[in-house]
């Protein structure tokens, strides 16, 4: 099977490396050193103290290679609508095309280049980081939950089974929405958190003060939620964003390593996602709003001189 991957930081590679022991995998990237060290070396890929090469082709965002059967998007959420546009080409009627990115709204900004039923929606426990072009490393594993923004189609189950056949367990949710806030959770909270607090994700339940803010910023996630027609039980939300910690609790988020790279963050499709919908229901959101506020701070000191 053809597989485009768009976004070959660290999360694109590790699916692109599964990927590519079954499938035909190009990784896409408007980061030249990247795509030069795959094209150079391959991929490599740090499990378990252990290094794995993969032979994966690379090219630089926009490059022409035809209709791919998956195209899964790993850019940044807040660039999905400029990259989907410039990778069009990849996308023909029958293409899936997948997003496990964090944030809201990337199936909107896709559905402008696919069709309604070949959109699939998901989320990832895995995580990994950047160690050098060409290189990262398989911090967490987990489980990845798919499901489809139309009821009657069945791609997902199409999609799974390439995931499952490739070494990436998956499984396939019904109920997309739920799908959506789950993962907003963990990203509203432990994305931002640890990109504020500059430490790894376990010590937000090892510290009693960054795990009760923690809790106040799921708290309000789950009333907006709720708001919006989706149900949560808040201690079992806050228990499943603890386990989070838990297993990835060696690993480092994007949003830290946005921080300490001084690149831009995804934080107005994650905790200002959430801030916007709350609007609409009138349900407050300060601490929220506060996070939004902080990591846009912290953006605006990357252009500042010192004295």
């Amino acid at each position: 099977m053809k597989i485009a991957v768009l976004g070959a930081g660290a999360m694109g590679c590790l699916y692109g490396a599964y990927l590519s022991q079954k499938n035909d995998v190009t990784l896409l990237d408007v980061y030249q050193p990247q795509v030069d060290a795959i094209q150079k070396n391959g991929l490599i890929m740090i499990e378990n103290k252990q290094e794995k090469l993969f032979h994966v082709n690379a090219a630089l965002s926009g490059t022409d290679i035809g209709h791919a059967d998956l195209v899964l998007v790993f850019v940044k959420s807040t660039q999905t609508y400029d990259a989907v546009k410039e990778n069009q080409k990849l996308i023909g009627d029958k293409t899936l095309v997948m997003t496990l990115q964090n944030g809201a709204g990337n199936d909107r900004d896709i559905l402008k280049f696919a069709k309604h039923e070949n959109i699939i929606i998901g989320t990832s426990k895995h995580n990994s980081v950047t160690v050098e072009p060409g290189k990262f490393q398989h911090t967490a594993f987990g489980v990845t939950t798919i499901g489809t923004m139309d009821s009657h189609s069945q791609k997902d189950l199409i999609a799974a089974d390439i995931l499952n056949q490739s070494g990436l367990e998956a499984i396939v949710s019904d109920d997309i929405q739920r799908i959506i806030w789950s993962k907003l959770f963990v990203n509203m909270s432990v994305n931002t958190l640890t990109a504020l607090l500059q430490t790894r994700i376990g010590y937000l339940i090892r510290n009693k003060d960054a795990w009760d803010f923690v809790k106040r910023v799921v708290y309000e996630g789950v009333e907006v939620a709720e708001a919006d027609g989706t149900y949560f039980d808040r201690r079992e939300t806050l228990e499943m964003v603890r386990k989070v910690c838990i297993e990835a609790g060696d690993g480092y988020t994007s949003m830290y390593q946005d921080r300490k790279n001084k690149r831009l963050t995804e934080i107005d499709k994650i905790n200002g996602a959430v801030v916007e919908q709350a609007k609409l229901y009138g349900v407050p959101t300060p601490y929220n709003a506060l996070i939004v506020d902080l990591i846009h701070a912290i953006e605006g000191t990357y252009c500042e001189l010192p004295d």
